[in-house]
């Protein structure tokens, strides 16, 4: 068994590409080596902006030994009248390698073909890896692939150097114009040039002798402690940002801490402010002091290691500086106006052609917004606070600072309406209004907020749906799916009940005048954010078809979510199963009863009559109190992050449902219900009637069964 070593050095790669490369270059490694049949053990991934590698251990000298069976033709096709091979089955036979004399005609279930049995395998693996590695440099995916030179290989930056051994022996690999060999290349600055390689094993090392922190993990972890220790130096408490902790690690190969400063005078602008400059713009780390405040401290992570960091620590801080002083800049001069006048404004920017301006846009998502406050019933402060937000909603979008930062979009909006004097309800209203601004993001915490929301993404749905730019299969250009899941993950977490169809019938009366919007367009709507509803709980490993049930019995968003999860934990029941496929015998007949008729115990004739009737009252009270117990149990909570709460004490709820499994299974097995009496068929149609809907509380139960349940609890 022998280690195999396999680096791709390169041009400076995207940060954001370093880590997705590396575990997509591994995947191809690992899966293309089991399809040749060459066992390996354990994997090791390595990653920095200059190289992508991998190592495997215990890999095998050969690919094993295997028998291949191929299908040719049918029998029919494969021989002529006179008994002569066909062209066909010479051709197949050729293909195989095997003579026609050792094909075989078998039937297998598929009728009668003609089968070939080869035996592959023994190949040495040195000589395997030297096609397959270089397939994995030309099959690695990439967003954006560039070509240089007159090379043909088209990668995501130009390939460098390539390292290629199978413990000391050197894998003959050439892709781009570069052949691979044995030697790597050490830190850019610190120890630049070559360092020759005598294994495989010895690649962690002698990266680490020259300065370059491979393992992407270790790095991660050294950026943090470096950070932290840097802050703590002076006493200070490192703002702690997971997501600028893996793009740094990801810029840098062997991560160096700098603590900086910035004059306290910008200590006036807002923290937000501050941060977004320093994260966003120059990758740098806030710090907050023993009063929890920001501090005029930041903290850099530089590529190189020098003895005095005095240069190094006034560019970085010449650079802040000034872009610190474009941040007051903007926050002086937009404070010079209002943002009633900013909101003006919104008329001069352009938000689609067919649909208009911000103003335009702003004008529609009032006239939803206040739709929604009326079908979801706002209390009279909610009210005064809508009308307050609703004319400076989304005007910071005419400011210089959102101009210039467009991460704080909202975030200045609660700003400059503090700093005019407008209330703090309002002004976390119109954040509020902006999130999530990505997927998973944060979501709006109040209600008001919560409604801009909904109405402003619900407005981009119904318009863009209007003018026909749907989403078409992967591409979204538009971010129509991105809209479709904050409007469900909101209205998830505020706990609405109302139907969903109210909502978009408030976002569609924002176009009334319009002639854009036609009624299908409401339907469509509906129909692309239930379908983001369903892909959210996947999200969380709801299985499918609970999924399914869950919405298609459902009316609102939090509705279908709360039953997907009870759903989910009543299949995890013994009997619940049985008690599925046996709905769907009572609901398939129940279909038939009049909607008029209602059972009469005077016309019970069978002895399972009674008894399957006196246990509806229980079954009835046992799915209200689940219903009951989830909406307190799971609101709020993110729709598409699995709750972490357990469902609680729920087993006397179900323990009522499932009484109903003994009743219902004597009647169904023990009563005819199509008798050619008239009031005695009507009459067991509508007890069974009842009994359907007494469950169908629970979700459309029809796409459950008593598989699915027996694999749950499994």
């Amino acid at each position: 068994m022998a280690t195999l070593l396999f680096e791709l050095g390169a041009e400076e790669l995207p940060s954001w590409y370093v880590q997705q490369g590396s575990e997509a270059l591994a995947d191809l490694l690992t899966t293309r080596l089991t399809t040749a049949g060459v066992e390996h053990g354990a994997l090791r991934i390595f990653a920095t902006p200059r190289r992508l590698a991998v190592t495997l251990q215990g890999v095998a000298a050969t690919s094993a030994r295997r028998s291949v069976t191929r299908r040719g033709p049918a029998e029919r096709a494969a021989y002529g009248a006179d008994g002569a091979p066909t062209r066909a089955l010479l051709g197949f036979a050729s293909s195989s390698g095997v003579d026609v004399g050792d094909l075989v005609i078998d039937d297998r279930g598929k009728g009668r073909y003609v089968y070939a049995t080869t035996e592959v395998g023994g190949d040495a693996t040195a000589d395997l890896l030297v096609d397959l590695l270089a397939s994995l440099v030309v099959d690695l995916p990439a967003p954006r692939k560039m070509r240089w030179g007159d090379v043909d290989t088209p990668f995501i930056r130009p390939v460098a150097w390539l390292v290629a051994l199978l413990d000391d022996e050197v894998i003959p690999v050439e892709v781009a114009g570069v052949r691979a060999g044995r030697a790597t290349r050490g830190h850019r600055f610190l120890h630049p040039g070559e360092i020759e390689l005598d294994h495989a094993d010895a690649y962690e090392g002698a990266l680490r002798d020259a300065s370059v922190v491979a393992d992407r993990s270790d790095r991660r972890r050294l950026v943090t402690d470096a950070a932290r220790a840097a802050a703590a130096s002076e006493g200070l408490e490192l703002v702690s940002d997971p997501a600028l902790e893996d793009e740094v690690c990801d810029l840098l190969e062997m991560p160096v801490a700098v603590l900086g400063s910035f004059g306290d005078g910008f200590l006036d602008l807002p923290d937000d402010v501050l941060s977004t400059v320093m994260v966003h713009h120059q990758r740098f780390f806030p710090t907050r002091g023993a009063d929890g405040r920001l501090a005029p401290r930041f903290v850099a992570l530089s590529n190189n290691r020098v003895p005095d960091d005095t240069v190094v620590r006034g560019g970085y801080e010449q650079v802040l500086g000034g872009r610190l002083d474009d941040a007051r800049f903007f926050w002086d001069a937009d404070r010079t106006e209002s943002l009633s006048r900013h909101a003006w404004s919104l008329s001069g920017i352009a938000f689609q052609k067919e649909l208009g301006s911000m103003g335009d846009k702003v004008a529609r998502i009032g006239t939803a917004a206040r739709h929604l406050a009326d079908v979801l019933g706002v209390s009279h402060d909610e009210a005064a606070i809508l009308k307050a937000a609703l004319p400076i909603f989304r005007a910071d979008l005419a400011t210089k600072m959102v101009n210039e930062l467009p991460e704080l979009e909202g975030t200045m909006g609660r700003a400059y309406a503090l700093a005019e004097g407008q209330s703090a309800e309002v002004a976390s209203a119109l954040e509020d209004g902006v999130l999530p601004r990505a997927h998973g993001g944060r979501l709006a915490t109040t209600r008001v907020g919560a409604i801009l929301a909904v109405a402003d993404r619900l407005d981009t749905l119904v318009g863009f749906f209007a003018i026909g730019r749907r989403p078409t299969g992967s591409a979204d250009p538009y971010g129509l799916r991105r809209a479709a899941v904050g409007v469900a993950r909101t209205a998830a977490a505020q706990g609405w009940r109302v139907p969903f169809k109210k909502l978009v019938d408030a976002a569609v009366a924002g176009y009334d005048g319009s002639d854009l919007v036609d009624r299908d367009v409401g339907a469509e709507v509906e129909a692309f954010v239930w379908d983001r509803v369903a892909a959210l709980l996947a999200e969380e490993r709801v299985p499918t078809s609970v999924v399914r049930a869950a919405v298609d019995g459902s009316r609102s968003i939090v509705g279908a979510a709360r039953r997907a999860h009870l759903l989910e934990a009543l299949m995890a029941r013994e009997g619940f199963g049985d008690l599925m496929a046996l709905y769907k015998r009572a609901a398939n007949l129940g279909r038939q009863a009049s909607e008029r008729a209602s059972v009469r115990s005077s016309h019970f004739r069978d002895d399972a009559e009674a008894p399957l009737f006196a246990a509806l009252p229980d079954a009835r009270r046992g799915v209200e109190r689940l219903m009951a117990g989830i909406r307190k149990q799971l609101v709020p909570w993110d729709l598409g992050r699995r709750p972490e709460r357990p469902l609680g004490d729920l087993d006397a709820a179900i323990a009522e449902v499932l009484h109903l499994k003994a009743p219902l299974d004597a009647f169904l097995d023990g009563v005819h219900v199509m008798v050619d009496d008239e009031d005695l068929r009507n009459n067991r149609l509508a007890l069974l009637a009842e009994v359907a809907q007494v469950l169908r509380d629970l979700g459309a139960l029809e796409h459950l069964g008593a598989r699915e349940a027996k694999e749950a609890v499994a």
